[in-house]
């Protein structure tokens, strides 16, 4: 009784953030203009970095793809900086995501109601847990946060599924920002 009272809460806040975040951009929506992002960025950069990193940060938890907001960092940061701080974002999106799955108990719900299949799933990743997070996140069209909950809920070492997402992302991200840079340029 006490859990489920606890997982309850934990929806609520959960979805209260969400209608926060909406609510803020439909009463501000100049705030997401590009003209006020860029001198924003110009006048504050180390607030806009800061956000940046912040908004990439808290994606995951909404399942909310991190491409467009990294290709828009494009026109705030160069292009170095766009990649670092994209990857520090989906880094700490990645952490908050692997361990919000613990905090929602997403594990132990999962175990108890499809326990064969969490078991099948655990034995056919067990050897190629690496590639398979790799693999996952350096396509474009699969959202890597999918892999990172089923990473938690599977119990596959947290540095194991972050060095898969690193090495993916990073490459696919490379890819993204100098091509479109490149293609500015052009």
């Amino acid at each position: 009784m006490i859990h489920l009272k606890k997982n309850k809460l934990k929806l609520i806040i959960w979805l209260l953030t969400i209608t926060l975040l909406f609510i803020l951009y439909r009463t501000n929506n100049e705030l997401f203009s590009l003209s006020f992002l860029q001198e924003f960025t110009g006048n504050y950069k180390i607030i806009a970095v800061l956000i940046y990193i912040l908004v990439l940060s808290v994606l995951g938890l909404f399942f909310i793809p991190s491409t467009p907001f990294v290709l828009a960092g494009i026109v705030l940061f160069p292009s170095i900086e766009v990649y670092i701080y994209s990857l520090i974002g989906i880094l700490t999106s990645s952490a908050i995501v692997y361990y919000f799955a613990k905090f929602l108990n997403l594990d132990e719900s999962f175990q108890t109601k499809y326990p064969k299949k969490i078991i099948k799933l655990k034995k056919a990743l067990s050897k190629v847990e690496f590639p398979i997070i790799f693999g996952w996140s350096i396509l474009p069209m699969v959202p890597t946060d999918l892999i990172i909950y089923t990473s938690s809920i599977l119990k596959i070492s947290f540095k194991k599924c972050l060095s898969g997402v690193l090495l993916g992302e990073g490459i696919l991200n490379l890819i993204y920002i100098f091509s479109l840079q490149k293609f500015l340029e052009f």
